[in-house]
């Protein structure tokens, strides 16, 4: 028998995951909850046998590699799992718009390899990419100080010529055993080093290894996440949907959608039944 894997980054508890496992106990949820929480926190979820709550805890800096570290320990924890065949890499404000079922249905139609993972290429971020920044992944990286050097570091790239292209993408994807086996080994290497004081890893980190690193052949690379996620204007934050937009999103075919507050997710859950 396969699963599904739910893999969950957080930094407050996931209200609405308590219906949603419930809900679906086929599938399996691995949370990475952000150790400078307290992990009581998460005590209303340890009566599911299918939720697995990572002791293996990683202190997470907003848009710093500890968000990427924080992911590997959520991958490897899934695919110790030899059952586990489907992966989804979620933050604790997403919600599944679709049932398991549907998801593993569309999952078998696709070839074996396969990544659904936004990318593109993106010359206005090639700084995060090209230069390493010392406040990367400090509390100061948010700071007026972090944002003045940012800026310094923007100008040189513009000033500095060079042929380097950046790839970025949304952090949250879907892959099937193949195709996250091979991120995670690739991802313990060189891209490690190679980001571990890159500004904003997390829009960039898999991107990397998928386009530099990865042979296409050996990956179905889909480029859609198929989750809704809105933002508004130059925001750095998606926006929070509403109950209508969730309902749109579902019969549109989306997988996920993120951000959704508690109240909203938990009238979404409770209307599919």
């Amino acid at each position: 028998m396969s699963y599904t894997a739910f893999l969950i980054l957080c930094h407050r508890p996931p209200q609405h995951l308590a219906v949603w496992a419930q809900c679906d106990p086929q599938a399996r949820f691995y949370i990475h909850y952000d150790a400078k929480s307290d992990i009581a926190d998460l005590y209303f979820l340890r009566k599911f046998a299918n939720v697995h709550i990572l002791n293996n805890r990683v202190a997470v800096n907003w848009a710093g590699f500890s968000m990427i570290l924080a992911t590997l320990n959520l991958f490897q924890a899934a695919l110790a799992e030899p059952a586990n065949r489907y992966f989804h890499l979620l933050s604790g404000e997403c919600l599944p718009l679709q049932s398991i079922d549907i998801l593993e249905q569309q999952w078998q139609d696709l070839p074996s390899g396969s990544l659904l993972m936004t990318s593109r290429t993106g010359r206005r971020l090639r700084h995060r990419v090209r230069f390493n920044a010392p406040h990367a992944d400090t509390a100061w990286q948010r700071k007026l100080a972090g944002k003045i050097l940012t800026k310094c570091l923007q100008a040189m790239d513009y000033l500095l010529p060079s042929q380097m292209v950046c790839h970025v993408g949304s952090q949250w994807f879907s892959a099937d055993r193949e195709a996250a086996e091979l991120l995670f080994q690739e991802a313990l290497g060189e891209p490690s080093t190679f980001f571990e004081k890159k500004l904003c890893p997390d829009e960039h980190f898999f991107q990397y290894i998928l386009q530099q690193m990865l042979p296409e052949k050996r990956l179905n690379h889909i480029n859609d996440n198929r989750r809704l996620i809105t933002m508004h204007g130059s925001a750095n934050h998606p926006d929070y949907l509403n109950i209508e937009q969730l309902r749109q999103a579902k019969q549109d075919g989306y997988w996920f959608a993120r951000k959704v507050d508690t109240k909203t997710a938990l009238v979404f859950l409770n209307e599919q039944g």
